[in-house]
């Protein structure tokens, strides 16, 4: 059925057997005196399993708030039938995935466009109606009594990207700010359409706070030296893009051929692909990383800005 990490006593990540595996996406409950906040539920099909963990384990906890560190399907994709099945809930999303929401057919023909399959197995996310959905506004918070959360806005993985930070606890909800983190291994969550200047842009936004615990949505946290993870994100993403730009001023055009030269300098890369891409969910999403990061840097050559 899935199971529950606690980080600590407000805090909890819920993680579902979707995918045949429990380490796959971190959907968060904050639970405060007023209420409580699932933030990233996952796609359509995640829902019935996600509300079964909940009636089991949290079945005395009001959920007032969804919020969503971005619209993307497997983040996202399930607002719509959570809002409906949990009733009186609102939904706060990035000013810039609000009308996404209210009228998704251009997120879901998108999505069908780049996930393939995958997105067909997510499901089209359902409409919700225009005033159960909250632009949330850079720095702004929503307070469930005690406990509070920030939203950071984060673009680069996507433009309607947003981290948050949950205070007492100071734990950075990063979402795909940062990278997938898999056995202590890390790469960039970079999938078409990235802007690489914002996503290290928005690194160096979310270095400027002190964190306890740092949280990425695939999968899991960090409690020891959280800030060594967020600057080895860093230091990846530009080693990439260096690599990719020299690349391509040597002649290589296709994206494919750039992932075959990466795969070779970058060891946990190639782990992921051992290990990690043998599921068949997960097949080609190292391949997505790297081409999304591979037009964006392609770009910036193109117009001498790297």
């Amino acid at each position: 059925m899935g199971r529950v990490i606690k980080i600590n006593s407000n805090v909890y990540i819920i993680s579902t057997e979707l995918l045949n595996t429990s380490d796959w996406l971190s959907t968060y409950l904050i639970v405060g005196s007023d209420g409580a906040a699932l933030v990233d539920p996952g796609p359509d099909v995640n829902v019935k399993g996600l509300m079964e963990v909940i009636g089991t384990e949290f079945s005395d906890v009001k959920i007032k708030y969804v919020l969503a560190t971005h619209i993307h399907l497997d983040h996202g994709g399930g607002l719509g039938r959570l809002a409906e099945l949990l009733g009186d809930v609102k939904v706060y999303v990035h000013p810039r995935g609000v009308k996404h929401l209210i009228s998704p057919n251009r997120l879901w023909e998108a999505s069908k466009e780049v996930l393939g399959d995958v997105a067909l197995f997510f499901g089209p996310p359902k409409p919700l109606e225009h005033d159960r959905v909250v632009g949330l506004e850079d720095y702004s918070s929503v307070d469930l009594g005690g406990v509070t959360i920030k939203a950071i806005h984060t673009p680069g993985h996507a433009p309607h990207h947003m981290s948050f930070i949950v205070e007492p606890g100071s734990i950075l909800i990063a979402g795909d700010a940062l990278g997938n983190l898999f056995n202590g291994r890390v790469y960039p969550v970079t999938v078409p359409p990235f802007n690489f200047v914002e996503y290290v842009k928005s690194i160096d936004k979310l270095s400027q706070f002190n964190y306890e615990v740092v949280s990425v949505a695939h999968f899991g946290y960090v409690r020891e030296n959280p800030e060594v993870l967020i600057q080895r994100v860093k230091d990846k993403a530009i080693a990439w893009a260096t690599l990719i730009a020299d690349l391509i001023r040597r002649g290589f055009n296709r994206p494919e051929d750039v992932y075959r030269e990466l795969l070779k300098s970058d060891l946990e890369l190639r782990y992921m692909v051992m290990y990690r891409e043998k599921f068949k969910m997960f097949e080609g999403t190292t391949y997505r990383a790297v081409l999304g990061m591979y037009q964006s840097v392609k770009e910036l050559v193109e117009s001498s800005r790297i």
